[in-house]
């Protein structure tokens, strides 16, 4: 279906959207001096961010060509990304670090839904 792909295609730009941020994050890092490793690991959100952005691109595309296990894979970037802002809201950091997750999950949940709704052409 047609509304499946353009879901699939909006849940790829959410992950490369995240993605793009993750990235900047780490390079704005290391620019300054820091070693990769620090970088995605000290504290791992880099990590985090980056796997679960990866696994949305992958399962959206994948969705989006209509390839089976797309969404289930999108499914799984999505846990991990919600887990993130899950994880750091009970670690007490502070509201601006991880509304922005909590806003892109929710919207990487509403698009995981309408895609495991619809069935594949």
């Amino acid at each position: 279906m047609l509304l499946r792909r353009i879901a699939a295609l909006g849940l790829t730009a959410l992950g490369i959207w995240l993605f793009w941020g993750g990235l900047q994050a780490v390079l704005a890092f290391t620019s300054r001096g820091g070693d990769l490793a620090s970088a995605l690991f000290e504290p791992p959100t880099s990590f985090i961010r980056l796997l679960g952005a990866a696994l949305i691109i992958i399962g959206g595309a994948m969705a989006g060509f209509s390839r089976p296990g797309g969404a289930i894979v999108s499914l799984i970037g999505v846990a991990i990304f919600t887990a993130l802002a899950a994880l750091m809201a009970l670690a007490g950091a502070d509201i601006s670090l991880w509304l922005d997750e909590v806003l892109f999950a929710v919207a990487g949940i509403g698009l995981v839904a309408f895609i495991l709704t619809l069935r594949r052409d």
